[in-house]
């Protein structure tokens, strides 16, 4: 069904006006019953784990989704090592697959073993804590603020074969996000105010890990983008550990582009060998293997406002040149990262334009189906063409419900985030291309046939802090008690006791809906 469909269904719908009621919408729970769902098989692998460690399944998953995107990894960057499926050290993953039992190759090469190893691994030194709050005042800060920011927002994710997985959103963990200190690693109020950029945060790289110095304005010639080849928490840890002997200026997060300064740019930075003089560096969160995961639009955009800036602090002319990856530098090693997953061409426009972040979309269609029997599931998907500047991001552009936080009698446990948001993009969406966002709906309990206005807006999160953009997308469902559809009743139904053009109409249109998983 093209657009339009929401039109003829409002017009048919207006012919049960007699039946129509009000609405009352669900309370807020505490935590969601169903905290992780979704079509992967690292969904039962979380549960199993979990039974078997008594760490909470979404703490398991929050952890896959923070640290490796829900993949296995084995990369090396900044001479450390990520391997496994939450991508610890081999020392660590070692030690955690003699607790839990399997080889050490099984925890390299298996994702339900080096689940067990990784989660026998963070298990030691959390004492007597159980369930979710619990164990995560148990863990180190840096952990602890990493799995948070994860648990608060919910996720919409996938693994490596595509099939999806959901994490709910937990905002009754937000009291202990709000309290954490910046990064999880105790920065002093007075300390944020030293970082050079000012939309920085300011954590900085131990001694030894760069050289104090004392650049001027012109000084600097040449901007270097790196990727961390793990985790943004675990690289600012690393920074800060006194054996490391690397660091970097900047570090930004792939989810929604924070942006953390580590090192002061009169000072130079250990990022690149014997290019580190008149060098600026920039790590982005992610592994150059895997760029659909990791170079997100959030943090394109935030990147390129950060380097929009130094080019017009130290007068340095804009050009992929000016501005290059750490395997296109000059140095003495042989990294290749960014790698040819880096968009250079968006990235250099980006920077350009200061990094703005222009969202915009229209030509809107919606295909869904036009009734409903109380507890039955359906799936809905909303076509929308981006008319922004800006591509849109699985997982970073997300379809709510409008107005902002409204809880939906539709919801899904298990294929929604949370009762407020229904899903993401399907897939990356670049400007002028078609967006589709898939999600099931269940209809609600009704005592007679009713009909609801389904309204829902396009959210961008990418900016920082979310953006709602786009017409409002409206999905008209007519639903009928279940006694009714058994023959119980008659009115607007789905069970066929209606009668007349408008019964035929809906029934003939819903016959021609496509029906679709994410």
């Amino acid at each position: 069904m093209r657009a339009g469909l929401n039109v003829i269904t409002a017009a048919l719908l207006g012919s049960c006006t007699a039946l129509l009621g009000a609405c009352a919408l669900p309370t807020d729970a505490a935590a969601p019953s169903t905290p992780v769902g979704g079509t992967s098989a690292l969904v039962a692998d979380f549960a199993q784990v979990a039974g078997e460690t008594g760490l909470p399944a979404e703490l398991l998953a929050s952890m896959a989704y923070a640290r490796t995107r829900f993949a296995m990894v084995d990369s090396e960057g900044h001479d450390r090592r990520a391997v496994g499926l939450f991508g610890l050290s081999p020392e660590d993953l070692a030690a955690g697959a003699r607790l839990a039992g399997v080889t050490d190759v099984a925890a390299r090469t298996n994702a339900l073993d080096s689940l067990r190893a990784s989660a026998f691994a963070i298990k030691q030194g959390l004492g007597s804590a159980h369930g979710l709050r619990s164990t995560l005042l148990a863990l180190e800060p840096g952990m602890r603020s990493e799995l948070l920011r994860v648990l608060v927002r919910g996720v919409f994710g996938t693994d490596e074969v595509g099939d999806s997985i959901t994490i709910a959103a937990h905002r009754e963990l937000a009291d202990i996000l709000v309290a954490q200190p910046v990064n999880g690693f105790g920065t002093t109020t007075e300390a944020v105010t030293t970082a050079d950029y000012p939309g920085a945060l300011w954590n900085p790289a131990v001694a030894g890990n760069f050289q104090v110095s004392n650049r001027g304005l012109t000084s600097v010639d040449h901007i270097v983008i790196h990727d961390t080849e793990g985790s943004y928490a675990s690289s600012i840890a690393w920074f800060k550990d006194t054996t490391a002997k690397v660091s970097a200026h900047y570090i930004l997060r792939s989810s929604d582009g924070e942006l953390t300064q580590m090192v002061a740019e009169k000072d130079i930075a250990y990022h690149d060998k014997c290019f580190n003089t008149t060098t600026v560096g920039i790590e982005h969160e992610g592994f150059l293997a895997d760029p659909d995961r990791w170079y997100t639009e959030a943090m394109y955009i935030q990147s390129a406002k950060l380097s929009a800036y130094l080019e017009a602090k130290y007068g340095i002319v804009v050009n992929h040149g000016n501005i290059l990856g750490h395997g296109e530098a000059p140095d003495c090693s042989d990294h290749t990262d960014p790698g040819p997953g880096w968009d250079w061409d968006h990235y250099i426009d980006l920077v350009e334009g200061a990094g703005a972040a222009p969202f915009s979309a229209g030509d809107l269609s919606v295909e869904a189906p036009l009734m409903l029997v109380s507890g039955e599931r359906a799936t809905v998907t909303v076509a929308v063409t981006n008319n922004g500047g800006m591509a849109w991001d699985p997982d970073l552009t997300r379809l709510a419900t409008a107005p902002d936080d409204r809880q939906s009698e539709f919801f899904v446990e298990g294929d929604w985030v949370d009762p407020a948001h229904a899903t993401s993009v399907d897939a990356l969406t670049a400007r002028g291309e078609t967006g589709t966002f898939t999600f099931d709906v269940i209809a609600p309990s009704v005592k007679e046939p009713q009909a609801f206005d389904e309204a829902f807006q396009l959210v961008e999160e990418a900016t920082g802090s979310p953006l709602p953009f786009g017409p409002e997308v409206h999905i008209m469902l007519q639903v009928t008690p279940a006694d009714v559809a058994d023959g119980g009743g008659g009115g607007c139904n789905a069970g066929g006791s209606a009668t007349g053009a408008t019964s035929l109409l809906l029934l003939a249109v819903a016959s021609t809906l496509r029906r679709r998983r994410r």
